[in-house]
C-alpha cells in the first residue's frame, strides 16, 4: 500500500483530496496547525512545517512514497499588508519540507501552485505564459516555491490553480475558510448584502472574470499526478481548470437562478492584487495526465449550495 503525506490536510482542499486518495487504496497521513476529523485520513499530526525539527521527527516514523504539498496561506489581499508573513508560510516552510524529504529519500512531490503567478491577458493561460510573480506577494511566494522544488532534484508535478470552487457531492465536505475570501461561498453566505471588488475592470461588464473549477476534479487531477510520477519519473508544471471563464456579475446571476433569490450588491474598491482575467488552458494536463474535469459551472454552484444550505441546518 503506497503512503500519501497531505500537508493542509485539514483544510478544503486536504479534505477532498484525503477522500480520493483512500478511496483509491492509499494510506492517507497529514500535516497540519490545526485538527481535522476527517474520517479519510489514517493519521493525523499537529505540525508547523516551518519548524524543520518537527517535521523531521514525522518522516522519521512514517515511510513515505509522495507529498502533497497544499500548506500555506492563500489570501492575496492579506498577503499585501503583511508580504513577510506569506514568504515564511508558503516559500520558507516549503523549503524545510525539501530538506527533510531530501533526508529520507522522499522522490515526489505534487506541489499546489496558483494561477496567480501569470501575468493577466485575455485569452487562455497556458504553462509557456509569461509570469509575473509582482502581481502581489502571496503569488511571488508561491513561485519563488516553485522555484526551490524545480531546483531541488526530487521529481514533481507542480499545478497551478485557477479557482477551486464546489463541495464533495456526496455531502461529506466543503468550503469553510475563516476569514472566507472565496467569491462563491462568499455570495452564498451573502445574499442580501453582497460587496463586488471593482466593477470598472477592462472585461465586457467590468468584473473580474475568473476558471471556476470543481474541487474534486482537483483532487483527482492530484490522483493522476502521482501515478505519473511513480511511473514516468518526469517533473512538469499543469494548469488546472476547465478552460471556461465567468465574470463575478456572471456568478451572481447564475447563483440567483439557484437559490431563486435576488441577490443585492454594492460595488467597492478594487481588491489589491487582483488581476482582471484568469482563464486556463487546460490542454496540457489534458494530453499528459489524461486529465477531464466532469463537473461544470452549475455542478460546482449546486454543490457549493448543497453544502451551504447544509452548515445552515436546512
Amino acid at each position: 500500500m503506497k503512503t500519501a503525506l497531505i500537508t493542509g490536510a485539514s483544510g478544503y482542499l486536504g479534505s477532498h483530496l484525503a477522500k480520493t486518495l483512500k478511496k483509491s487504496g492509499w494510506k492517507v497521513v497529514g500535516l497540519d496547525l490545526k485538527p481535522s476529523t476527517n474520517t479519510y485520513l489514517d493519521l493525523m499530526h499537529i505540525c508547523d512545517i516551518r519548524n524543520r525539527e518537527e517535521v523531521y521527527k514525522f518522516f522519521d516514523r512514517i515511510h513515505i512514497d509522495t507529498v502533497f504539498h497544499l500548506a500555506g496561506r492563500i489570501e492575496v489581499g492579506e498577503s499585501v499588508k503583511f508580504p513577510q508573513v506569506f514568504f515564511d508560510n508558503n516559500t520558507t516552510g516549503t523549503n524545510n519540507l525539501l530538506w527533510v524529504m531530501q533526508h529520507f529519500g522522499v522522490k515526489n512531490i505534487i506541489y499546489s501552485s496558483t494561477a496567480g503567478v501569470y501575468k493577466s491577458k485575455e485569452s487562455p493561460l497556458h504553462e509557456c505564459d509569461d509570469v509575473e510573480p509582482m502581481n502581489n506577494p502571496y503569488a511571488a511566494s508561491k513561485y519563488a516555491a516553485e522555484l526551490a522544488i524545480r531546483h531541488s532534484g526530487l521529481n514533481y508535478v507542480i499545478f497551478r490553480y485557477f479557482n477551486l470552487a464546489g463541495a464533495d457531492p456526496d455531502g461529506e465536505l466543503g468550503e469553510c475558510h475563516d476569514p472566507e475570501t472565496h467569491l462563491i461561498p462568499r455570495i452564498l453566505q451573502n445574499l442580501n448584502n453582497f460587496t463586488i471588488y471593482g466593477g470598472d475592470y477592462d472585461t465586457p461588464d467590468g468584473t473580474c472574470i475568473r476558471d471556476y473549477v470543481h474541487v474534486t476534479d482537483v483532487a483527482e487531477a492530484h490522483l493522476l499526478a502521482s501515478d505519473y510520477l511513480l511511473k514516468e519519473n518526469q517533473s512538469r508544471i499543469f494548469n488546472l481548470g476547465t478552460g471556461t471563464g465567468y465574470s463575478v456579475k456572471n456568478i451572481l446571476d447564475l447563483i440567483g437562478k439557484i437559490t431563486d433569490e435576488k441577490i443585492t450588491y454594492v460595488y467597492s474598491e478594487r481588491r489589491a492584487g487582483d488581476p482582471p482575467f484568469l482563464v486556463a488552458d487546460i490542454n496540457f494536463a489534458k494530453e499528459v495526465l489524461t486529465y477531464r474535469p466532469k463537473h461544470d459551472i452549475v455542478s460546482i454552484l449546486n454543490t457549493a449550495h448543497s453544502w451551504q444550505l447544509k452548515q445552515n441546518g436546512k
